[in-house]
């Protein structure tokens, strides 16, 4: 067992970005393809905004989780995309706590995990079978770049 945990271990970014991949690929479904309820949700969070505007926020939220989806899934840009992922996740967290006070509800504290596995992509990149490893692995270091 421990011999397979070994040979595991270099995967481990790539298992961490394919699950909050698809936890972010299912938030952005939900938000462009079911709007009504996430406008409605984001509404509740920020009583400032009319319908309009919470219809807004709803679809541009959609397009950034879909966007930090698709960077998780194919390892492209992971350390910025981790970064706002983080951001993103944290300030829901926050907003919701603000508004509503910390409550025993399960689903309010999966976005600590969720922020918790971002920033960890953020700390360590994309890791293998990525594009960024890819880019990585095609450019020339620069100690071994010829001087002219």
């Amino acid at each position: 067992m421990e011999q397979l945990r070994k040979n595991l271990r270099p995967l481990a970014p790539l298992f961490l970005r394919l699950g909050l991949g698809f936890v972010f690929l299912l938030f952005a479904y939900h938000k462009l393809a079911v709007s009504e309820q996430g406008r409605v949700e984001i509404q509740g969070i920020l009583d400032f905004v009319g319908i309009g505007a919470a219809s807004a926020i709803n679809y541009y939220l959609g397009i950034a989780e879909l966007l930090i989806a698709l960077s998780f899934i194919f390892g492209w840009q992971v350390r910025w995309f981790g970064l706002l992922a983080t951001a993103l996740v944290s300030g829901f967290f926050g907003s919701i706590v603000l508004k509503f006070g910390l409550t025993n509800d399960p689903n309010l504290y999966r976005d600590i995990g969720l922020a918790g596995g971002a920033f960890a992509l953020w700390l360590m990149g994309a890791g293998p079978m990525s594009f960024d490893a890819r880019k990585d692995r095609t450019t020339i270091p620069p100690e071994t770049t010829p001087q002219a």
